[in-house]
């Protein structure tokens, strides 16, 4: 028998605890289901466990989601950790979330679902990113928070603000940086310098972003300008080429970590079909929301970077206005300071959605990434190159879902959340069209491996 709540949260990060907190405290009956062992999210995970040496390594933006871990701790809501949501449907009670939790499945009914599951790092498909010794700069990130493990040597590749954090969060714990080596484009930098006025509206932010970006210059070997990446080594990574210039670089690692921004996570969403629109400006497929974050699907809500990408501070504002949003939509009478807190928020939301404008046009991913080469493996579960997929497109292909049945790209493990993107950029490309036409690849149960007992028990619930 499923469970039945008010509300069902999918994700235990900024938004997902932000949004428990307000809708708990107004007497919903409230569900947060959290991938993770700990509530945190990616920016504050572990938090509750870490001591005061691993707090200093990560730095002050990570020791201050204490205050909201502490406060969603307290409240009065069903937090269940550990937990591998895999399918998701419509219901006449309003919506089913499976999932597996202590390995066994289980189904909860609620009639408003809000999707607080976060960004993914966007897939940077260079020349032998599938070899062993490549991770990406959020997997170590990972491994450094949870568990306080570390390389002794890396190269770090790639651009934006997280490969900056870990590259200081390295530097301060001892790790041996041979190199960073920066994608961004030096004609992002011309393209920022408008917005840095948007950048001023959140200053505190804007400066500890210039200071790290400065220190790791001046402490870190740091090579700019770099294009044309490829790992090198045969069974495991032996180095990195690149190019600067028009001439090229080689350094030998064992171990390269790579980052190019992350990018919003929408297999839920379409897997409900909420409609999607394709952002221009951070190069990725959204969730279309409202401002308070309800998706073209009547009781469905979107909040955070699972929506659009801005950060810990706008993701636990926008969770608060999901959360209130739910809130006003029920019978429970509201405090009449309320409405004007939740006007203060929507400003505070759109203030901070500006200033991220800043942020998105600096670290731009550079052109030649979305077009690897004819070698470059694509679809790393597959084992399908991108000569492979162009030779298809050019045949006549309609677009990434019919690609998907010629080549089983999309079809592997990750169910195409570490190819899709760069699938349809090459077929933006192929076909000479623009993004936005070319359809996300379509998403289909279970959103994560689950084993044929697990499945036989969920069709008798």
């Amino acid at each position: 028998m499923a469970q039945i709540y008010d509300y069902l949260v999918i994700g235990a990060g900024p938004a997902g605890m932000a949004a428990a907190i307000e809708t708990s405290n107004a007497g919903l009956s409230v569900l947060v289901l959290d991938q993770a062992s700990s509530a945190g999210g990616q920016i504050y995970r572990n938090l509750g466990h870490a001591d005061k040496q691993q707090t200093s390594v990560l730095g002050s933006n990570y020791g201050a989601g204490k205050p909201l871990l502490e406060c969603f701790m307290a409240a009065n809501c069903d937090y269940q950790s550990s937990v591998q949501v895999w399918h998701i449907e419509t219901h006449t009670k309003g919506f089913l979330v499976a999932a597996i939790v202590a390995g066994e499945t289980k189904s909860f009914l609620t009639s408003h679902l809000l999707l607080a599951h976060g960004a993914m790092e966007r897939p940077m498909a260079i020349t032998g990113w599938h070899k062993p010794g490549v991770l990406t700069a959020g997997a170590g990130q990972i491994l450094l928070k949870s568990s306080a493990l570390m390389p002794k040597e890396v190269v770090l590749v790639g651009s934006g603000p997280l490969l900056l954090l870990l590259a200081q969060q390295y530097r301060v714990a001892g790790v041996a940086i041979k190199a960073i080596l920066d994608t961004t484009p030096k004609s992002n930098y011309w393209y920022a310098i408008p917005w840095l006025v948007a950048g001023l509206t959140n200053p505190m932010e804007l400066f500890k972003g210039l200071w790290l970006t400065l220190v790791q210059r001046i402490k870190i070997p740091y090579i700019s300008g770099v294009s044309h990446l490829e790992v090198m080594g045969d069974e495991q990574v032996s180095g990195v080429k690149y190019t600067v210039s028009d001439r090229v670089y080689n350094i030998d690692c064992k171990l390269v970590m790579l980052h190019q921004g992350i990018i919003a996570q929408t297999q839920m969403a379409q897997m409900l079909r909420c409609a999607m629109v394709w952002n221009e400006r951070q190069q990725c497929w959204q969730i279309k929301a409202d401002v308070m974050g309800y998706t073209s699907i009547p009781g469905v809500q979107v909040a955070g970077d699972g929506g659009s990408i801005g950060g810990a501070l706008l993701a636990q504002i926008e969770g608060r206005v999901a959360g209130m949003g739910r809130v006003f939509n029920t019978p429970v009478v509201s405090p009449w300071h309320k409405k004007w807190v939740y006007s203060w928020l929507r400003f505070r939301v759109k203030q901070l959605r500006w200033a991220r404008g800043l942020v998105d046009r600096l670290y731009r991913p550079a052109e030649w990434l979305s077009k690897p080469a004819d070698q470059t493996i694509v679809c790393r579960c597959e084992q399908v190159n991108a000569k492979t997929i162009r030779s298809i497109v050019n045949s006549g292909c309609a677009g990434v879902n019919q690609l998907k049945r010629f080549t089983r790209a999309g079809m592997g493990a990750c169910q195409g959340r570490q190819c899709g993107l760069n699938l349809s950029h090459l077929v933006a490309q192929t076909q000479q069209r623009p993004m936005a036409e070319v359809e996300p690849l379509s998403v289909r149960p279970p959103l994560s491996p689950i084993n044929l007992g697990q499945l036989a028990k969920s069709l008798r619930l």
